[in-house]
């Protein structure tokens, strides 16, 4: 029989050090600022919310990332932890599905949603922030890989107490020199 764990998923933590990055960091104290989700290890293609512009980060979008290019190349000393999770075919076309959908509805950065959440109240409309949009994406109808209730995360909540493996941590410019 077929194994029916034969996709990978990626949950990739960043932290960049920006303004906005390091904001982030003294409120949640937590190492990593950012999160994405990505279909492939090398992260060439990974998805979130985040800066419309590179200079500018209070307007966001929904966002196509790269390791390779912005944020994460500005700073040689900014940091990746990568994670992996085994999902069926199905979760796997299930979770691509979301992110389409949200990519196709979002109405921009959820900036209002990720100050109210250093106080636990949530806002609900189809704004994310990238926590939010991770959290979303893997708890979603039909793909549960997330057991949690529906709460505020920030980042690095996502991967704690779940079926993640650490696959990488470190500088993003070492990642990326492994996999080039």
């Amino acid at each position: 029989m077929k194994n029916m764990n034969n996709k990978k998923i990626y949950i990739v933590l960043t932290q960049t050090y920006t303004s906005i990055a390091r904001i982030i960091k003294k409120i949640t104290h937590d190492q990593y600022s950012h999160v994405s989700i990505s279909f492939d290890k090398n992260c060439t293609t990974m998805y979130s919310f985040g800066r419309k512009y590179i200079n500018f980060p209070m307007l966001g979008i929904f966002k196509e990332e790269d390791i390779n290019k912005g944020l994460f190349v500005r700073n040689k000393n900014s940091l990746i932890a990568i994670y992996e999770v085994n999902v069926t075919s199905y979760q796997y076309k299930r979770i691509k599905q979301k992110i389409k959908e949200i990519k196709e509805s979002n109405k921009g950065y959820n900036i209002i949603g990720l100050i109210l959440a250093k106080f636990q109240i949530k806002l609900n409309r189809r704004k994310y922030y990238c926590s939010e949009f991770v959290f979303e994406v893997l708890s979603g109808k039909n793909i549960n890989i997330l057991n949690k209730e529906n709460q505020l995360f920030k980042p690095e909540e996502i991967i704690k107490d779940q079926p993640f493996v650490k696959v990488f941590e470190g500088k993003i410019s070492e990642y990326r020199s492994l996999n080039n």
